[in-house]
């Protein structure tokens, strides 16, 4: 049970992480470009507030809209890459923590971008308006990272892991 426990807690604190990165991406863009109004609080989480109407059009709506998922994702790639590092560390919280982390940053936005915006919308929209392309391009672009990640973490995060910390 306290094993379970301590995977709930790190996912939940991977969870906060991503974000911080992500929403604080959005944050950082939208003072640069003028347009930050606040942030809202979600049932289902937190989402920032832009001006309205966007003073700002094409490439930069798709980037206040996109950049904070390639940060997220970069930074997954990044934390794979320095896993072998990582595993050698000798606190062990931290690298539960930091391989919740890595999951979360590989898998988080790919899927909520290809998929879960069917439902909710989010980020998708904005992409494709400032890009000016199809939100089934978008999709099908980040459903083919997604599937990259799954198999990264399933091939390489994960049994890096479990033969390190067992």
């Amino acid at each position: 049970m306290k094993r379970l426990a301590q995977k709930y807690f790190y996912f939940l604190l991977a969870g906060i992480t991503y974000l911080i990165v992500h929403e604080g991406a959005h944050i950082i863009q939208a003072l640069l470009y003028g347009v930050y109004e606040g942030i809202r609080l979600l049932p289902l989480g937190i989402e920032i507030v832009f001006t309205q109407p966007l003073p700002i059009k094409g490439f930069k709506v798709a980037a206040l809209s996109g950049l904070s998922s390639v940060v997220t994702v970069v930074t997954g790639y990044i934390l794979l890459i320095c896993s072998p590092g990582i595993l050698k560390l000798d606190l062990q919280p931290v690298k539960n923590y930091l391989y919740y982390v890595t999951f979360v940053f590989l898998l988080l936005d790919p899927v909520y971008i290809s998929l879960l915006s069917f439902f909710v919308g989010g980020d998708i929209h904005g992409i494709a308006f400032g890009l000016n392309i199809p939100t089934i391009t978008i999709r099908g672009v980040y459903f083919l990272i997604a599937v990259v990640n799954a198999y990264l973490v399933y091939k390489k995060l994960y049994p890096a892991y479990v033969i390190k910390n067992n």
